[in-house]
């Protein structure tokens, strides 16, 4: 499903094809939501029903205030990390960058993609999601977790299915906070990150060195031609 205004980063237009093929699914802000009925223990299902308004303000608000990302459907709430037998839950979101192919980008090695993405969108998110003191600071939030997705460089060539990169990280939230508040250096944020990998389309890549540095493009960018509408106020 495609969004009621352009797709666009850095100025560059996303055409529908890309979004189609990068075989993600596009999410109105209710949609984003992890439907009830995933959730497996009663831990999930009591912090999903006391924080979905929460959960919707915020999904719309990144829908209409930041239009060169997509929250992917289901997948915003409180998840396990993944393979863990215990129910520690994160306060996670999964996000899809909408971007063509960019010569730039396209020359960096896999490892410079991720860092450069993961400070670009990733920090920014963790920042505006520890905003949610309530949820952030509810004894059953055991941490925070970002997921990005984007195209692969040199996969949407016609006549090929584009596959997408996607770096996941599970952190506990002391560690969030003490990095966003430059208590805690990129490199121990890292280290501590109990779940920090790379999938290559499906395929698990696992653990790449990346860095991370300042980049205010989330926050700073206004696309062209787009306003919010009318009574929504952005950050």
């Amino acid at each position: 499903m495609l969004r009621h205004h352009p797709r666009v980063l850095g100025g560059l237009l996303l055409t529908a094809a890309l979004v189609v093929s990068g075989g993600v699914g596009h999410a109105t802000p209710e949609d984003a939501l992890m439907p009830l009925e995933k959730y497996t223990t009663l831990k999930g299902r009591s912090l999903a029903s006391t924080y979905r308004t929460r959960l919707l303000q915020f999904s719309t608000q990144i829908y209409n205030c930041l239009p060169w990302l997509d929250m992917h459907r289901g997948e915003f709430g409180f998840k396990r990390t993944p393979g863990s037998q215990d129910d520690d839950r994160y306060f996670s979101a999964w996000i899809y960058v909408d971007q063509r192919e960019d010569a730039t980008f396209s020359a960096l090695p896999q490892d410079r993609r991720v860092s450069a993405m993961f400070s670009r969108y990733g920090v920014d998110m963790l920042r505006r999601m520890s905003a949610l003191t309530d949820i952030v600071d509810d004894s059953d939030v055991a941490g925070l977790s970002v997921a990005l997705t984007w195209l692969k460089p040199g996969t949407s060539r016609p006549g090929r299915q584009a596959v997408n990169e996607t770096f996941s990280l599970f952190i506990d939230k002391a560690t969030a906070l003490d990095f966003l508040a430059k208590r805690v250096s990129a490199e121990e944020f890292l280290n501590r990150a109990k779940f920090a990998n790379l999938f290559d389309g499906q395929e698990a890549v696992g653990r790449v060195p990346i860095e991370i540095w300042e980049d205010s493009f989330n926050s700073t960018y206004k696309a062209t031609n787009y306003a919010p509408p009318k009574g929504i106020t952005c950050p």
